[in-house]
């Protein structure tokens, strides 16, 4: 359940404009408040998939000054249908005004959110505004993902490790007795549903990377998510092993045996999360 409840500015708020396209808002006279608000202004039919604890939720967010009535910010979804849209993770780890705004929502669902003064000079800096008034938000959740891959597993090839999952999605990596193999391959575990990875997509992803002498190397599932990048910022990234998760499902957990060339092998387990 999210801590925000609908109060006397959130409700107050007229919006204009379907789900999807950019909002237009009127403030009400009354501004000021103690706390942050959350009301819903058009409600999903279809709740199967709502935004809980340990999900990553894809919105179009717009930002105003409750004040003015000025934009501060939109975001690129809301004036192009086909680009992504932006992430918030709701954990108890990182609870903050946006991921609570949309807690507890499916996708097709759209609130406004008005952020208490604290909140709103913090986030309004962010912004670049200069503002005494509450910051109110119009955010559309556009899709809900847990944190990990979810489906039916599959056989992994021969000479790959094996790899298990915990109740919570995290994965752990048993080796096989043999020489790992002298190039990179990869193959899928679990097959996602959601669209394919294209090659100039950023991934946001869960890894853990274990090398071929049984040695951890990054383990997002300790340090939060990662943005994987794009196929042409592998070189910036060090991701080597990005160009495996082109093609593959948005859902899928990919297993890569990464061998650079001079490089030991890696066993890298990618949960594709979501692309931006």
């Amino acid at each position: 359940m999210s801590p925000l409840s609908p109060g006397v500015l959130s409700d107050g708020v007229a919006v204009s404009g379907a789900f999807g396209t950019a909002p237009q808002v009127t403030m009400p006279e009354e501004h000021d408040i103690l706390g942050s608000q959350r009301s819903f202004v058009e409600r999903a039919e279809d709740r199967d998939e709502v935004a809980g604890a340990n999900t990553l939720v894809g919105v179009n967010m717009a930002f105003f000054d409750s004040e003015s009535g000025e934009q501060l910010y939109a975001s690129p979804g809301f004036a192009d249908s086909a680009q992504s849209p932006e992430f918030l993770l709701i954990s108890e780890e990182a609870a903050n005004p946006l991921s609570d705004a949309v807690r507890c929502t499916a996708p097709g669902d759209r609130v406004v959110l008005a952020m208490s003064p604290e909140e709103s000079a913090q986030f309004g800096m962010q912004l670049g505004a200069a503002l005494t008034a509450p910051v109110v938000g119009v955010l559309d959740t556009v899709t809900v993902a847990p944190l990990a891959s979810q489906g039916r597993v599959r056989g992994l090839p021969n000479g790959y490790p094996a790899v298990v999952t915990n109740d919570e999605g995290r994965p752990g990596v048993v080796l096989p007795p043999q020489a790992a193999p002298a190039e990179t391959e990869s193959a899928v575990r679990i097959e996602g549903s959601g669209p394919e990875v294209a090659a100039d997509d950023n991934v946001i992803a869960q890894v853990l990377s274990v090398g071929w002498d049984g040695t951890e190397g990054l383990n997002t599932w300790d340090s939060g998510l990662q943005a994987i990048g794009t196929e042409e910022q592998v070189a910036q990234s060090g991701y080597t092993f990005r160009a495996e998760l082109t093609g593959k499902p948005v859902g899928s957990q990919v297993v890569v045996i990464d061998r650079e060339q001079g490089e030991q092998a890696r066993v890298v387990v990618v949960d594709i999360v979501g692309v931006n």
